[in-house]
């Protein structure tokens, strides 16, 4: 028999209930990162509250998950390929569960923070390690597709679930018991990866990268800093310039060294190929667009239409569901067709729920539901095949980096999109403010400071869940603070639409591109 038709029985044989397991167990694993950070920034108001907290606080029990997560993703990939991905999942996973039942008991601000840190942390080695292991489970290539949709499908229902469960337990519980909901998922995690995930490492006993995984997390660990705290401290000030040109020459360090040793922590060198490199760049700009888009939203149904943390996470439900449907659906039609076709199915859909959001938000609901519900579904058709495209890139031996390398595009992508197009609105409003209030307020000292109050509260930190519900505007006339708040909410509808409308010709941009350059890989 040759080659050729050897593969292709491969790619027909049935899967083995360890292969269909592994799927499950894995995608639980990603489950519980995505539920618990989303569940528990729904209770970040009575967090807040508890720990009698400013906004600085509280933006650092976001900032301490999203950094700890940003600096060990690459890191965990070379020691998942070196000492086993199983092995490292388990522990992840038990650690991650250790680190949340600690964040729900304790009573003190700073073990908070360190336990937020270490989930984060253990975030990125849960998944960077779970998509590791199911490359290597599925070593054939069409195979691999479609197990990646269902991976992905697994995991999204976390992303569902999220918001509304953790409004709801919030609200007839307590802030607590959102840590404590993942211990049954994580305990069934463990129990199947036990049971059925088989072991698998790198053959090869390479040298660990540790100047470059050092450079890396500077690198990434700048960025995020960056980006999370410049609106509070200032775009302009010295801390956070100084921590952007940290971040400028530990990226070109890190460049640098990657592409000088011979072991090198990322492979830059996969990113010559043309799929791959286009695949990575439908991630990153995929993740920009549609995380931005979820934090400007969800300031919208909290702020303007004043909806609960309840309400406002059911109206974001039908875009998670539409992720769980099409994800197992675009690694289907990558299996059979090749990964072109949904991902620019999906990247159309992107453009298309955007621009319906740009044009609709200001008319109704039902029009920025439907927007983002094609976001979701957009998203979950780009991500599988061309996560399925960097994977099969690399041999099944380094799965980890591959994986890596997809998740670091992923981090990076949702806090550029959460960090530029929340302040593209933060800065139209502060610019807007001003005139729109004009015939309101005509004193301009007191004008001033009502558009500082309002500019404040817009709040367009790099995460969607620091937004409370419209805050109360400071003004002695109280007949006066309803057409304040009407005049504000248009323009931040306005401010809304700029920066929605931005997002969308990035996303035409992306389209553009990836029709004219990306071609289906003939080995499937």
């Amino acid at each position: 028999m040759d080659a050729g038709a050897e593969t292709e029985t491969g790619e027909n044989r049935p899967w083995t209930r360890a292969q269909k397991w592994t799927i499950v167990a894995a995608g639980l694993g990603v489950f519980i990162t995505l539920h618990d950070v989303l569940v528990a920034n729904v209770a970040l108001p009575r967090i807040q509250a508890f720990y009698d907290l400013g906004e600085s606080g509280l933006q650092w029990i976001v900032a301490a998950y999203s950094m700890g997560m940003a600096v060990a993703i690459m890191p965990a990939a070379t020691v998942a390929d070196r000492f086993g991905r199983r092995r490292l999942y388990l522990t992840a996973v038990v650690v991650f569960i250790v680190a949340s039942v600690t964040a729900g008991l304790t009573s003190t601000f700073t073990v908070m923070l360190v336990a937020r840190g270490i989930q984060g942390v253990a975030s990125a080695v849960i998944t960077v390690s779970a998509l590791a292991l199911v490359s290597a489970t599925f070593p054939q290539k069409r195979q691999r597709f479609l197990a990646l949709g269902l991976f992905a499908a697994v995991a999204d229902i976390g992303l569902a679930l999220g918001p509304p469960l953790g409004g709801i337990l919030t609200e007839v519980a307590s802030w607590r018991v959102v840590f404590f909901v993942n211990v049954p998922v994580a305990v069934l995690a463990v129990g199947l990866t036990l049971r059925f995930v088989a072991e698998s490492r790198e053959s090869a006993r390479r040298v660990v990268d540790l100047p470059g995984q050092l450079l890396f997390v500077i690198t990434v660990g700048a960025f995020t800093f960056a980006v999370i705290d410049g609106h509070d401290l200032g775009w302009g000030s010295p801390i956070i310039l100084v921590t952007f040109v940290a971040f400028a020459v530990g990226l070109v360090s890190f460049i640098v060294r990657e592409l000088r040793t011979q072991s090198p922590m990322m492979d830059l060198r996969l990113f010559t190929s043309r799929a791959y490199r286009l695949g990575n760049m439908a991630i990153f700009f995929g993740f920009f667009t549609v995380y931005g888009a979820l934090l400007i939203v969800t300031q919208y149904f909290q702020n303007v239409r004043l909806y609960s943390p309840v309400e406002a996470g059911l109206l974001i439900l039908p875009s998670s569901l539409a992720s769980v449907v099409f994800s197992p659906v675009a690694g289907y039609i990558a299996a059979r067709r090749g990964p072109r076709l949904p991902a620019l199915a999906g990247q159309v859909l992107l453009v298309v729920g955007l621009a319906v959001m740009v044009v609709g938000v200001a008319q109704s609901v039902i029009a920025t539901v439907l927007g983002f519900l094609l976001l979701g579904a957009g998203l979950s058709l780009i991500i599988p095949p061309v996560q399925g495209l960097a994977l099969n890139s690399v041999p099944v031996e380094r799965a980890g980096m591959a994986s890596g390398i997809v998740a670091t595009q992923r981090g990076l992508g949702s806090t550029a999109g959460y960090a530029l197009m929340g302040t593209i609105v933060s800065v139209w409003v502060s610019v807007a403010l001003d005139g729109d209030l004009s015939r309101t307020i005509p004193d301009g000292d007191e004008r001033a400071a009502v558009v500082e109050q309002i500019v404040d509260d817009t709040n367009p930190n790099a995460f969607e869940a620091i937004v409370g519900p419209g805050r109360p505007i400071d003004h002695p006339d109280s007949d006066q603070v309803t057409t304040i708040r009407t005049v504000a909410d248009r323009t931040f509808v306005r401010g809304m639409q700029f920066s929605l409308g931005l997002a969308a010709l990035v996303a035409l941009f992306v389209l553009v591109v990836l029709i004219r350059r990306f071609r289906d890989p003939q080995d499937r």
